[in-house]
């Protein structure tokens, strides 16, 4: 959101402590952290949750989104629905190159693997797979 990219994972950290929602966020992830049970935990990952949709909503991407977490269908945890922001966002793409791209993500959204993220050819191979329908003939053969 306030376009501080970290070189590498090591300096996730410090590129987060440069951002304008640290001074509001490092508390309630601390407590997070430090929380001995679920509800105290849900409890401070909600705010911060709620920080960071309201800080979303400030950019005028979109329409706002109402930044307050609720139930997780009928479990007992509160979560933000993060895709209530994600269909917001794409209501105003317009390009129509932007468009026509699958919503999956970068690769790193879906695989959690070092193995695959450090070879270019495993993270291309697992893209192609997630973009394109299987063929015919690999359905059958299968």
């Amino acid at each position: 959101m306030d376009r501080r990219y970290p070189p590498y994972s090591k300096w996730t950290g410090s590129a987060f402590a440069r951002t304008p929602q640290a001074p509001a966020l490092t508390p309630v992830l601390t407590a997070t952290l430090a929380a001995t049970d679920w509800h105290t935990r849900e409890h401070h990952l909600a705010c911060a949750y709620e920080t960071v949709a309201a800080a979303h909503n400030q950019l005028g991407l979109c329409d706002p989104v109402d930044p307050t977490t609720r139930p997780y269908h009928d479990r007992p945890f509160q979560v933000l629905h993060a895709e209530r922001f994600a269909g917001a966002l794409t209501t105003r793409v317009t390009d129509p190159a932007i468009l026509a791209l699958p919503t999956i993500g970068a690769v790193d959204q879906f695989i959690d693997s070092t193995d695959v993220l450090s070879r270019p050819e495993l993270t291309r191979a697992a893209t192609r797979a997630m973009i394109s329908p299987p063929s015919e003939n690999s359905a059958s053969s299968q």
